[in-house]
């Protein structure tokens, strides 16, 4: 007890040292670390500058530490003060309300025609439906509160499975049985009884068997199987790969609403997109799947019945057809006819939405081409005879950045076509895959009613509709699908009339890319380059004209961005971007066969402004020496030009008097441009009022108007915005003049289309080196096909075709050098006023 009594207090002891020592350590450490910070601090103030005050007082550990909480107590009092300052302002902004600046809203575009259709027009739109932005397809993100984790992980795999599910029947069986078909199948085997030498009733029965096997395999070739599973695959695909070379593909869904709406109506869908590449039809049916509108049965080429693709394309809604149906031992093949026309009529019937191709091809020029009458005829016949109760009509507008099927420049200078095969398929989707082609748009025009539009044009016709007995005549044609024995004389016009109307509104509803203006802008105003600040003030100019024109821009942001975003996309092959005297200049490839391809952008804008470029080359054809001009004479020379090219434009709607929309335009010249100068100058109210005389066909206004010649406005802006509209035309007239120029070739003989274009192809280059012509895009195959067009329909040619062969040659009593060279002088005069 002793011992350990001793050793408790040993350890007291020893605890107590302990404890003293740290102590006493501490406080040595303490004050080692102050006078070692003093040190330091006086050290950095004497090397540091005298007027920086921020460390002289800081001396002492302690001081350090008074520092930090007066520091933590000013910032305590800073954000006292600055919230007092927030709720202050928030207060201000309660009671005074600011000036908010309203963005300038988008035009909606495509709504229908207002003489037309004005009953349509009132339905499926309204207020909203204008002002909803526009919509990237391709930006799918599942809200965080409807989907789990899974639904956003696979948001794609999600959104095709959601999908509204639709009935797709099959009609093939159903065909096969209609009393038309089958009658059509004994007239066929009758016409080759009648063409043999055989006369026995078992060589008939032959026949007929014979001809119901070809129709069941033209059936069965043509036939789409579209499959509600293949659809939501191939949308799931598109999902992934569309973003691997399209940034995005743009719709408003306000028009995308126009169709929902317009698909509870249980009437069939009838979409007509202007045609610019083969995947059109895909993003169209993509577009629609994926907003659960039914997806339609589309009409294609039977060149694209490729192995693989064709039955893909087949599985998406696609039926193959003929472009030119061949005559059976030079007559019509009335089977095949009457194979498509029950086919779609029971599809119809059916309740299937379908989709063609108004142009027939894509268009090569970059303009839309002039309508086929074929599939329509069939679609207004299958209404006439009461097969459908009624149809919407929907227009579509469709415009790329940079076009993804590459360019036509191999087919516009003269050289054959490349037929579809699968491995050239597979070479153009691994070469697009590895590509940007920037942004696609798509506009759904307003869908309008068949029935109202059939009434309103033949309210002066008398037409009779549905069902009433009509006197059916053969077509002349027996390769075309206008060609019909189903096809009415009585309708020809009107379906003309609504396929012209439909392209025209398709045209006007298209929407300008940035590609669109550099190219216009380059080609029309600065062939020999501009600065990017001359771009820039162009482009902005551009801009506000088609403002004005409630054209809409396919693109946004400041003009000098949207230059240099173009000038990238379209590439070094089509515009060159180089330093001169340290500016960035901007100039054009304007030679061939680069400006083919750089005019197919361009073109889109020169179709715009086609009418006023018309205009302008009249005026000045017309105006005197002293700068007056007739109106009357105006009047008349400009719709000789507009004859001229009646296949290249369609410069006003059918339901338009052409004359009443060329004085339109010459009054809007007048008040925006200034282009004419008058004692005293008409107001826009009075322009306006005009114009509406005019409508209500005002003969005294008019004759006023008249009367009282025009003067040339002499000011600089006026005289060199004319000379601007002169040139957009121009490479066409040239075009149209020497194919005229080069007839005389065909004088006392006959040539083959190919053999006479090729010598109209190497006229105009031959006048292109020795500098008789200006343009290099007058090098184009398609003009020259439209102009040995109008030279047939003004009597001076004459076309004979056969097995896929035409031959050219002059009309008997125009088969002589005067002739020729009248007919060239009657449209190199429109050249000669831009030399």
């Amino acid at each position: 007890m002793i011992i350990q009594a001793v050793f408790i207090k040993k350890m007291d002891l020893f605890n107590l040292f302990y404890g003293s020592l740290q102590l006493t350590i501490v406080l040595l450490v303490n004050k080692m670390v102050d006078i070692v910070t003093n040190r330091i601090f006086d050290t950095f103030s004497r090397f540091s500058p005298n007027e920086n005050h921020q460390t002289d007082s800081l001396a002492t550990i302690s001081q350090l530490k008074r520092f930090s909480r007066e520091h933590h107590f000013r910032k305590k009092n800073f954000f006292k003060d600055e919230i007092k300052d927030r709720e202050n302002q928030l207060f201000d902004i309660k009671e005074h309300v600011a000036e908010a600046e309203i963005p300038a809203s988008r035009p909606l575009m495509g709504l229908s025609c207002d003489y037309c259709t004005s009953a349509s027009r009132e339905s499926l739109v309204n207020r909203t439906t204008e002002k909803f932005a526009l919509n990237n397809i391709l930006d799918h993100t599942p809200t965080l509160q409807k989907n789990g984790f899974l639904q956003r992980t696979f948001s794609h795999l999600n959104q095709v499975y959601q999908l509204k599910k639709f009935d797709y029947p099959q009609v093939a069986e159903i065909v096969l049985k209609d009393d038309r078909l089958k009658h059509a199948i004994e007239k066929t085997a009758l016409q080759q009884f009648q063409d043999s030498d055989k006369n026995d009733d078992e060589f008939y029965q032959e026949l007929l068997k014979n001809n119901q096997k070809r129709a069941q395999k033209l059936l069965y070739g043509m036939r789409s199987t579209l499959s509600d599973f293949l659809l939501r695959f191939t949308s799931w695909v598109l999902y992934k790969l569309l973003p691997c070379f399209l940034s995005c593909v743009v719709a408003h869904p306000g028009q995308i609403n126009m169709l929902k709406e317009a698909g509870k109506t249980s009437l069939p869908l009838i979409f007509l997109p202007l045609h610019r590449s083969h995947l059109d039809y895909i993003l169209i049916s993509f577009i629609l799947l994926n907003n659960n509108v039914r997806s339609p049965l589309v009409a294609a080429g039977d060149n694209l019945r490729i192995p693989f693709f064709g039955s893909l394309l087949r599985g998406l809604g696609a039926f193959f057809i003929k472009r030119r149906i061949d005559p059976i031992m030079g007559r019509k093949d009335h089977l095949y006819k009457a194979v498509l026309h029950t086919y779609m009529n029971e599809c119809l019937r059916a309740g299937h939405n379908m989709e063609f191709f108004l142009e027939g091809g894509r268009t090569r020029t970059g303009k839309p081409c002039m309508p086929k009458y074929g599939i329509l005829s069939v679609i207004i016949e299958a209404f006439m005879d009461g097969t459908i109760e009624d149809a919407l009509l929907v227009p579509v507008s469709v415009n790329y950045e940079k076009l993804v099927d590459g360019n036509f420049v191999r087919e516009q200078l003269g050289q054959p076509k490349e037929m579809e095969t699968f491995g050239a398929a597979i070479k153009g989707i691994w070469h697009v895959l590895n590509s940007d082609y920037g942004m696609m748009r798509i506009d759904f025009n307003q869908p309008f009613s068949l029935r109202e539009l059939v009434k309103t044009f033949n309210v002066s016709k008398k037409v009779p509709v549905n069902g009433l007995k009509k006197l059916l005549k053969s077509n002349p044609s027996t390769s075309s699908l206008y060609g019909t024995d189903i096809v009415s004389e009585e309708h020809k016009s009107l379906v003309e009339s609504i396929s012209k109307h439909i392209i025209y509104d398709c045209a006007k509803s298209t929407s300008v890319m940035s590609t669109n203006a550099l190219a216009f802008l380059l080609l029309t105003k600065y062939r020999d380059g501009a600065t990017i600040k001359d771009l820039v003030i162009a482009l902005d100019d551009l801009r506000t004209e088609l403002n004005h024109a409630r054209k809409d821009l396919g693109f946004t942001g400041d003009s000098i961005d949207v230059v240099n975003y173009a000038v990238e996309l379209l590439g070094p092959g089509l515009v060159r971007k180089e330093k001169i005297n340290g500016e960035d200049m901007i100039k054009p490839i304007a030679i061939l066969p680069n400006v083919i391809e750089l005019t197919y952008y361009s073109n889109t804008l020169v179709t715009h402004f086609a009418l006023e470029s018309i205009v302008a080359i009249a005026i000045n054809i017309v105006a005197t020496a002293s700068g007056t001009v007739c109106y009357i004479e105006l009047i008349e020379t400009i719709l000789e030009l507009c004859d001229v090219l009646q296949y290249e434009f369609i410069l006003s709607k059918p339901c338009q008097n052409l004359e009443h929309v060329v004085s339109g335009c010459i009054d809007d010249l007048m008040v925006r441009k200034r282009i004419f100068v008058e004692e005293k100058e008409d107001t826009e109210q009075v322009v306006r009022s005009k114009r509406i005389a005019r409508q209500f066909d005002d003969d005294d206004l008019d004759e006023a108007a008249t009367e009282k010649p025009y003067i040339l406005n002499d000011d600089k802006a006026a005289v060199e915005h004319l000379k601007f509209l002169e040139g957009l035309i121009m490479p066409l007239i040239e075009t149209y003049a020497i194919t005229a120029f080069t007839l005389e070739k065909l004088v006392g003989r006959s040539l083959l289309e190919n053999e006479l274009i090729n010598d109209i192809l190497n006229e105009i280059q031959l006048q292109l080196s020795d500098g008789s012509l200006k343009y290099e895009e007058s090098v184009s195959v398609d003009p020259i096909k439209n102009a040995l067009k109008l030279y047939q329909k003004w009597d001076y040619l004459e076309c004979h075709a056969e097995n896929k062969l035409r031959l050219y040659y002059l009309k008997e009593n125009q088969d002589n050098i005067e002739s020729v060279k009248l007919l060239y002088q009657r449209v190199n005069k429109f050249r000669q006023s831009h030399k």
